[in-house]
């Protein structure tokens, strides 16, 4: 258990409160600048820049995700018996932190002049590097906000912060990652093993940025609000049916499934869709900042609602509608500005879902250790993390068989464009891949996001059940 350093009425001061928002938030727009790194460039940079197959690079993406399966419930585990003069989540945070950056690092660090295995070899281990550091980082960040904060108003404020940060991070990816690599790359038309190194550099550069801002989030927060303590204990097999146990909890494993399957099969297409469809790779700046851009208000209204008493599921709901608009949208249009304004409003949907989804989430967990009488946060974290891994690695490799089905041939593609050649007529398997996967693939799963959360109701629930842990930890001191 952490050993608080102030009285406890400083803990419920504004200072202190605005510098734990703040402190804790500013955690994921350091995990999203590795995460939308990832799930944005790292496909393109693999078939354009390394040379690898898209059908190899997606059978990798998938395959990794088993390996995956086991360090993510491994960590969680962990968590879940971790008890130190730090808490039981920041150390956790601090130590993976390097990991992560390390593993930025080498991702975009593929030695071009290796043969086509060896260079796959390397896409496999160093994505696998990449994975754990995103996991030790990550799995503690949803179950804290439990430790950060005994009341669910605070706590919706605490992920609002969050879920601000991570936009500030998805924009700062949108506005200098592509100016950066070429800057380093030494031109604007850089290809090959000079576009190579100007990833590698930019990944240097943000992967430093990652641990300093992972820093400066440890030593913000304060874990004021510790799990109620068990005696007896639990095997794995007892864990996972606690955990599996709680409706709510499939609910949302369903949700995270759906919700980034789309959104990051969107953000895997983007720079083929700018590309070759609209053939303006320069105007996709705009569009991923108006994208995160526009999802902060929505944000911070949704935490003033939800303040007001609007449940959170309602709002989450009513976000993944408009999402559904820009969505359809986006997958009957190849015209550049229509869906740059399509991404708007996919954006300003997007600041509902996210902001309530990992609102909603401490307030499950909760549900669990209402069941069960244990706090399994890490281990329910970890499965819902592996899910959504699992889920973006769907999605590059849905994106990736799509490209194959096209017949994507970036060089042919290449040349075409530089020749002035309509690309539409020329390769119109290709277009329609990459439209479908940049639109399509968005509208289906963010439909069946909707669906799978019609039944939940724990919004309504869940003031009987804090009270009712409030009571259990006060009997356990």
């Amino acid at each position: 258990m952490q050993i608080l350093k102030h009285e406890p009425s400083y803990y419920e001061t504004t200072a202190f409160k605005w510098r734990q928002r703040i402190g804790f938030g500013i955690s994921d727009y350091a995990c999203n600048l590795a995460y939308l790194l990832a799930n944005t460039y790292l496909l393109f940079y693999y078939t354009n820049c390394a040379g690898l197959g898209a059908s190899a690079v997606g059978f990798m993406f998938v395959v990794t995700k088993f390996i995956d399966a086991f360090t993510d419930y491994m960590v969680g585990a962990m968590i879940d018996h971790t008890d130190t003069k730090m808490g039981r989540y920041r150390p956790w945070m601090l130590g993976g932190a390097p990991v992560l950056a390390i593993g930025m690092v080498l991702l975009f660090s593929v030695p071009t002049g290796w043969s086509a295995g060896a260079k796959l070899a390397w896409a496999y281990v160093t994505y696998v590097i990449f994975s754990f550091g995103y996991t030790l980082v990550n799995i503690p960040m949803a179950p804290i906000v439990s430790a950060l904060s005994p009341s669910p108003t605070e706590r919706t404020k605490i992920a609002t912060t969050r879920t601000v940060f991570s936009n500030l991070g998805s924009l700062t990816s949108s506005l200098f990652v592509i100016p950066m690599v070429y800057y380093f790359a030494g031109s604007q038309d850089a290809t090959g093993a000079a576009l190579a190194t100007g990833y590698r550099n930019t990944n240097i550069v943000l992967g430093l940025m990652v641990i300093a801002i992972m820093c400066l989030c440890v030593f913000n927060t304060a874990e004021i609000n510790p799990p109620s303590k068990t005696v007896a204990k639990s095997s794995i097999l007892q864990d996972l049916g606690a955990v599996f146990k709680n409706k709510y909890y499939i609910m949302l494993l369903l949700l995270v499934f759906f919700l980034f399957l789309g959104y990051l099969g969107m953000y895997g297409a983007m720079q083929y869709y700018y590309n070759y469809i609209v053939c303006d790779q320069s105007s996709m700046p705009l569009a991923l900042s108006l994208l995160t851009i526009l999802a902060i208000p929505t944000m911070i209204l949704a935490a003033y609602l939800n303040g007001r008493g609007v449940h959170k599921v309602k709002l989450m709901q009513f976000g993944a509608i408009v999402d559904v608009i820009g969505y359809a949208i986006l997958f009957f249009t190849s015209n550049g500005t229509i869906a740059t304004l399509s991404l708007a409003l996919i954006g300003l949907g997007f600041g509902f879902r996210s902001s309530m989804f990992f609102s909603m989430m401490p307030d499950i967990y909760d549900y669990t250790e209402w069941q069960c009488g244990r706090n399994l946060g890490g281990t329910q974290n970890a499965l819902s993390g592996f899910v959504n891994k699992l889920s973006s690695a769907s999605a590059s490799a849905i994106v990736s068989a799509l490209l194959v089905w096209g017949a994507y041939d970036s060089e042919a593609m290449d040349a075409a464009l530089k020749a002035g050649q309509n690309l539409a007529e020329v390769f119109p398997k290709t277009q329609t891949a990459i439209n479908f996967a940049f639109g399509g693939l968005s509208l289906v799963s963010t439909v069946l996001a909707i669906a799978v959360m019609i039944p939940y109701d724990l919004d309504k629930r869940y003031p009987e059940i804090r009270a009712d842990l409030n009571k259990r930890q006060a009997e356990s001191k």
